[in-house]
């Protein structure tokens, strides 16, 4: 793991602290991207077509 070189934000200007955020989501979906290759998680269905957005019944069973 790398060590993290953490500014104050109190110190920072307003154009850093946004780039800081930038590089924190491109981070996010770069490991996203990367687990999704890894596991094949289907990201880019809808709740509809994914098994993970159905209601289920009161026995479980997918509605």
């Amino acid at each position: 793991m790398r060590t993290m070189n953490i500014p104050d934000p109190d110190h920072m200007t307003a154009e850093a602290r946004l780039s800081e955020v930038g590089a924190i989501l491109a981070t996010g979906i770069n490991r996203l991207r990367e687990k999704q290759k890894q596991e094949k998680i289907p990201l880019d269905k809808s709740a509809n077509q994914c098994p993970y957005g159905q209601k289920s019944t009161a026995k479980g069973e997918r509605a």
